[in-house]
């Protein structure tokens, strides 16, 4: 594990999450996502301790656990420690059972939990005076800490309470707002929780001041034209997703009918745990052309089917 400079005070250390690491004057940190618990935040205590540095701060772009799972295991070693969240993201961070029922809308199998006890350090032991955030910001805060002003700007989509956070270097912590192409170009049906809320995030990053933008699945650093070239992929393959639900439901279609399409066409992996992920991003993009009247449900035989509806009402 290496701490990589990209400008002044901010640096990052990648990894299957990448993390950022911004250091102040007195040798104090902020840690963006520390990532996944067990071995790679023994990883990241051991880098900081080397390079003499003492972490006072962790920002969470999102609750899933990729990204927040460490920080349990961070907080016992550095008990002066100020985890900071918005307020969407701190309720599921605190109760990651609460997350995994959202996720299945009803009380969750054990199964599913299973899932969430791989990143949770001693996932049987209640340690929420740990697993807790202290501080919450909203999208188009500035947080300021020490005399350094960080900008922090909306990312929703991927979550309700996604943001994104800017250090007074330039350089953007993009959470999962993006994801690359070669993701995409291999498996593009992407967990989301919010279709509207998506676009409009992938949109409003142009009018984001950054230089450069770290994402939290990439090996590169982007430069802001090339993450707004990728904003618009992200984008691109959305609508592509709704032209093709659009072209499904010109008869009247089940919501397992056309999960089972989308499986089928896109030769995605199909088990129990898969199915939830693509249950939560079709429901996105439902809801989505339901709100704009693109579809409407029907009863048939008390069996609720999908299919075009003959008014679209006014984008918003």
């Amino acid at each position: 594990m290496k701490l990589n400079n990209i400008k002044g005070n901010t640096h990052w250390i990648r990894g299957g999450t990448n993390t950022g690491i911004y250091v102040f004057e007195d040798n104090t940190v902020l840690l963006i996502d520390p990532g996944i618990s067990g071995s790679r935040q023994e990883k990241i205590i051991k880098l900081l301790d080397e390079n003499n540095l003492q972490l006072r701060y962790i920002f969470l772009t999102h609750e899933h656990e990729d990204h927040v799972g460490g920080i349990t295991q961070l907080r016992k070693k550095y008990i002066d420690v100020t985890v900071i969240s918005t307020n969407k993201a701190k309720i599921l961070i605190e109760n990651p059972d609460l997350y995994m029922d959202s996720i299945i809308g009803g009380r969750r199998p054990q199964e599913l939990m299973d899932v969430i006890y791989k990143y949770i350090s001693e996932p049987h032991i209640d340690d929420r005076n740990f697993r807790c955030v202290d501080e919450i910001v909203f999208p188009n805060d500035k947080l300021e800490i020490k005399g350094h002003t960080f900008n922090i700007f909306n990312c929703a989509g991927h979550t309700e309470g996604c943001v994104g956070i800017v250090t007074d270097d330039g350089v953007a912590f993009l959470g999962d707002l993006l994801i690359t192409k070669n993701s995409l170009d291999k498996f593009d049906f992407l967990f989301m929780c919010d279709c509207n809320s998506q676009l409009k995030s992938l949109d409003n990053l142009r009018i984001v001041d950054f230089e450069v933008a770290i994402l939290g699945h990439s090996s590169v650093i982007f430069s802001k034209q090339e993450a707004l070239e990728l904003a618009d992929y992200n984008n691109n393959v959305l609508m592509e997703h709704i032209s093709f639900i659009l072209t499904v439901m010109e008869k009247p279609i089940t919501f397992d009918e056309l999960i089972g399409i989308i499986v089928r066409e896109k030769n995605l992996r199909c088990n129990y745990i898969a199915y939830i992920e693509y249950r939560n991003s079709l429901n996105a993009l439902i809801s989505y052309l339901l709100d704009k009247g693109a579809i409407k449900y029907v009863f048939d035989n008390f069996v609720m089917k999908y299919v075009i509806s003959t008014e679209e009402k006014e984008n918003d």
